[in-house]
């Protein structure tokens, strides 16, 4: 996992610096660069960052490439609908995660 997500973020950097990357994340530089490095065990909050400023689903964070195994979903994941995204799923409770709605 930590390959597939350092994978997705050095191709989305391109040649921007770390740094300024970073700073257009929300994330300190020290972040992107462990997780370049395979180093950082990311927070759900990181995640979270980088689906909101990517605009895709965490999946997406996390592309298959040549070499890498993929495991077969559960038959519990499996049976959910296509459709539901997990990072939507309060949205579509009708609850937010932040105070003074």
């Amino acid at each position: 996992m930590r390959a597939r997500l350092a994978v997705f973020i050095r191709e989305a950097r391109g040649d921007v610096p770390q740094r300024v990357f970073a700073r257009k994340m929300g994330v300190a530089q020290s972040t992107i660069m462990r997780i370049e490095n395979e180093d950082q065990n990311v927070t759900l909050d990181t995640l979270e960052q980088l689906c909101k400023a990517f605009h895709v689903d965490v999946g997406e964070l996390f592309p298959v490439t040549r070499g890498m195994r993929v495991y077969p979903p559960s038959a519990r994941v499996s049976a959910m609908p296509a459709s539901t995204m997990i990072h939507d799923s309060a949205a579509q409770n009708g609850k937010s995660g932040k105070s003074g709605k």
